[in-house]
């Protein structure tokens, strides 16, 4: 079993995607009004405005795990809160992105 994509469904995909950009310091890979596509590292991030399910008041509920060379560097890009070192040996910025979806920058301690 490999997970190497993950789609999340938004109402407006240009609005997130651009917000992703900002919040990723990253272009898009592809990006029309419907879809967006982000590769990082092995995986790829997609936003999809039209589904194969009809999903009424979908919240994703979904946090993205992204894994950094330097938090501190992402906490003063973004202009967030500091950093937090968790029991488990991470040091963890999370942040607040587009369509409540959370993204956390992290690095291994």
């Amino acid at each position: 079993m490999n997970l190497n994509q993950l789609d999340i469904i938004v109402s407006n995909v240009s609005q997130v995607c651009a917000d992703l950009e900002r919040l990723l310091d990253k272009k898009a890979d592809y990006a029309d009004d419907s879809f967006a596509q982000f590769t990082i590292g092995s995986h790829c991030i997609m936003l999809s405005q039209n589904h194969l399910i009809p999903l009424e008041d979908f919240q994703s509920g979904i946090i993205l795990h992204i894994e950094v060379e330097d938090v501190e560097q992402n906490y003063q890009r973004l202009i967030l809160n500091g950093p937090a070192v968790t029991d488990w040996g991470t040091e963890s910025l999370l942040v607040e992105g587009p369509a409540g979806l959370v993204i956390d920058f992290y690095r291994m301690k």
